[in-house]
């Protein structure tokens, strides 16, 4: 009895964590025509059609290559079209510890059209190869196998174990490939410097002046006395902190801010951090969402910007000073662009 106990407190916590995910449950697997889609549409202003490919041309080669058993590869390329067809094989890895390995290989297609300041991505055409080392193991499609219908339950709100483990992965490898996209756009916009274009005065702002808080819905016609617009409240900050987590908050110097802009079709933030500010790096970068709180006093915030991470650079001084004059020309940042939430 005690050895069962023992299990089941051990299971608990993973059951429990895996079954509230609500990124896993019902509408997470899109189906289109009876097959599973997975789309994303990638707005990059500022980017003609022939930079938007090349540049993921150059991830998916980077990205997809014949490596010993795997086979993944760039199918078709078409510069006119702006098209790009990819072929995807690799391990989704369940568990791997000294005792045991559980993993499936995964095939996949990816699919882009670009287009001038944007792109489309579709991932589809998802098989699996299970134990392919067991009297030849078992082979499904997603169709059969990590669609609403077979994986959660009649509540939808569980996963059952086999099948949840294979769409959790499956999810998260779109994510992550999607990211990558995202990333690999993101750096060259910055490249090209179109990081400067700058947002519109943000809506939905929280900003306490002194108290209790106030919404700007539009930035020049704050009622008084708080007649300030955001950049403003911002630059009379004389200290600034980032939480994320669990409420855990880091101070960081006025020099790590750099702005708001707009990447993606999204109003954006930027944030340079110190690549030997250990923490604060850990902080950002374990966390895909935190918020950028600006004191013009010791106790209250005075702007509290929420944000999702969408990507991070490293920059040496010399670059990472030509997008933020505060910073040092000796030093090294990680620069963090996170959409603005709120």
């Amino acid at each position: 009895m005690k050895k069962i106990l023992l299990l089941l407190l051990f299971f608990l916590p993973i059951t429990i964590m895996a079954q509230n995910n609500t990124q896993y449950l019902e509408g997470a697997v899109p189906v289109i025509d009876g097959r599973v889609i997975f789309t994303k549409e990638m707005c990059v202003n500022g980017m003609s059609k022939n930079e938007v490919y090349n540049t993921l041309l150059a991830w998916a080669k980077t990205r997809f290559q014949p490596k010993d058993k795997f086979n993944a590869r760039i199918l078709y390329q078409d510069p006119d079209e702006g098209n790009i067809a990819i072929a995807g094989e690799e391990y989704i890895v369940f568990t791997n510890t000294a005792l045991s390995l559980d993993r499936s290989r995964i095939y996949y297609h990816i699919a882009i059209n670009c287009k001038d300041e944007k792109c489309n991505i579709s991932m589809n055409r998802i098989r699996y190869w299970y134990n392919e080392t067991r009297d030849g193991g078992e082979k499904f499609n997603a169709e059969e196998w990590i669609i609403d219908e077979y994986a959660l339950n009649k509540s939808k709100t569980k996963l059952y174990p086999k099948i949840g483990k294979f769409r959790r992965k499956t999810i998260d490898l779109k994510d992550d490939l999607f990211k990558e996209i995202q990333t690999a756009l993101g750096n060259r916009m910055l490249e090209l410097g179109l990081k400067t274009v700058k947002a519109d005065p943000l809506s939905q702002v929280a900003v306490n002046e002194p108290q209790p808080t106030k919404t700007i819905s539009q930035a020049p016609t704050i009622s008084e006395p708080a007649k300030l617009d955001i950049e403003t409240f911002i630059k009379q900050a004389n200290r600034i902190t980032i939480t994320a987590g669990n409420d855990e908050q880091i101070e960081i110097s006025k020099e790590c801010w750099g702005g708001f802009g707009e990447m993606f079709g999204q109003k954006v933030a930027f944030c340079f951090i110190e690549t030997q500010k250990i923490m604060a790096n850990m902080l950002i970068s374990q966390n895909e969402n935190y918020r950028i709180s600006f004191y013009t006093n010791n106790n209250q915030a005075s702007v509290i910007i929420n944000c999702k991470k969408l990507m991070t650079q490293t920059l040496n001084g010399e670059e990472a000073k030509k997008m933020n004059t505060s910073c040092n020309i000796d030093k090294s940042y990680n620069m963090y662009v996170g959409a603005v939430l709120k």
